[in-house]
């Protein structure tokens, strides 16, 4: 019998298929909200051509990733001096908190798990603040504001969508938060791997005129490139130049740089990709509200679920739909603060995935009256 795991990280693909005994191409992965849309038609044509260039797979990367730091800044009307590219976000993280050596942190949770890691491997002192599940996981912006201006944190890190609920606060919101904390000494890292799905509400502008403010970006969520590992940060040039002396030379490969840099240039598929999951995200919670099953408002391309109190845990829930359904979702053990089994975390993937995925959550949760 197979053993009831919690990957720290969804998308572990190949441990589902090895512990499980199931072929990978038969497993469906709602674990990992990745773009239902796949990586950029024209990102991908150059993969396959660079791929095969024995010349350029012989040189090493660009170290000032000039062409792909060139298409972030056209994209986001920042200046090249405020970027910093690596390996993916959570790479970026640990790279920024060496820089900012803070002593204590406020964090909300429930929380990306790689975050209190990499805050407790830098020996800072977390103070949690609970976010609550009857208001949605939402920010409570005035509340926070209040707590900087009382405890003095060295640091304050927020998620923007809120993973894994994807419950969104405004950039006016958090413009409101950053004043706070530029007026009372705080640095404020916010993490905005999903905010391509609502990009009005980044602050990546705000970030190059504050010594206050780090954004962390994903690139590899909105344009499904995840095996390519991408994200970027932007902060001040000075800080810029903090951050990366934390990191390795040559971080990201030239194939990854170079498909990160055309699929930024692909302004179709941005647009595409925000109405079909828009579109699909909408559907696929009205489909699970239609038989019994709670999920959060998002703003991301993935839904929260909340599981009734009596009957299958997290755990459990995940283990049924991997061995009956071929399906792996999120179990939600993993994120600071949820540690009840209360919560699964899914995707929106294509339209037949996620009917087949409603089907399933239904036939494991019969204890769930249809709402028909």
């Amino acid at each position: 019998m197979a053993r009831l795991t919690t990957a720290p990280h969804g998308g572990d693909v190949e441990a589902v298929s090895r512990e499980y005994g199931i072929p990978i191409d038969e497993l469906i992965d709602f674990s990992a909200s990745i773009n239902p849309l796949g990586l950029p038609a024209a990102a991908r044509a150059r993969l396959q051509r660079e791929s095969s260039d024995v010349a350029l797979l012989a040189r090493y990367p660009d170290p000032g990733y000039s062409e792909l730091r060139f298409e972030l800044a056209t994209r986001l009307s920042v200046s090249p001096e405020c970027l910093t590219i690596a390996n993916g976000s959570a790479a970026l993280l640990g790279a920024v908190i060496c820089a900012l050596r803070p002593r204590t942190c406020l964090l909300p949770v429930p929380a990306f798990g790689e975050q209190q890691r990499a805050l407790t491997a830098a020996g800072c002192e977390i103070e949690r603040i609970p976010l609550s599940a009857g208001n949605g996981f939402r920010l409570d912006t005035r509340a926070l504001r209040q707590m900087l201006q009382e405890r003095r944190p060295s640091l304050c890190v927020l998620t923007n969508p809120h993973n894994p609920s994807g419950a969104l606060t405004t950039a006016a919101e958090m413009s409101q938060v950053l004043r706070a904390a530029s007026a009372h000494r705080v640095q404020l890292l916010i993490d905005e791997a999903f905010i391509d799905f609502a990009p009005n509400d980044t602050l990546t502008a705000a970030a190059t005129g504050s010594d206050h403010l780090v954004v962390l970006r994903s690139l590899t969520k909105f344009f499904g490139m995840p095996a390519l590992r991408v994200g970027y940060c932007v902060s001040t040039p000075g800080m810029t130049a903090r951050i990366g002396a934390q990191l390795p030379e040559w971080p990201v490969t030239t194939l990854a740089a170079a498909a990160a840099a055309e699929a930024l240039r692909d302004e179709d598929y941005a647009e595409r990709t925000l109405r079909a999951v828009a579109d699909e995200r909408q559907r696929l919670r009205e489909l699970l509200a239609g038989n019994g099953v709670d999920t959060y408002e998002s703003a991301g391309n993935f839904l929260l679920i909340r599981l009734p109190e009596r009957g299958q845990d997290s755990t459990a829930l995940r283990a049924q739909l991997i061995r009956r359904h071929h399906l792996i979702v999120r179990d939600c053990r993993s994120f600071d603060g949820m540690a009840g089994g209360q919560f699964v975390r899914v995707a929106v993937r294509s339209r037949a995935d996620n009917e087949r995925l409603v089907d399933a959550i239904h036939a494991e949760l019969p204890e769930i009256p249809n709402a028909d």
